[in-house]
């Protein structure tokens, strides 16, 4: 192999190196941010749902916003 084939081989190989290291840090990147939100809104959920007085009000399946505003 000459020099210029050896030249070409090592710069697409560092190009190729570059472009996995990118996709795969983009894609840690994508699991951080999704698994924080989801544990973010389930722990919201956890604490709205403590919050909620059962005994004062129990909703019904057939009952709108009008409805507890009355």
């Amino acid at each position: 192999m000459d020099l210029e084939t050896s030249f070409a081989l090592a710069s697409a190989l560092g190009i190729v190196i570059w472009i996995v290291a990118v996709i795969v840090g983009l894609l840690l990147a994508y699991l951080v941010i999704r698994f924080g939100v989801f544990h973010g809104l389930r722990a919201h959920t956890r604490w709205v749902d403590d919050g909620k007085d059962v005994r004062r009000y129990k909703p019904q399946p057939y009952e709108t916003r009008e409805d507890r505003r009355s």
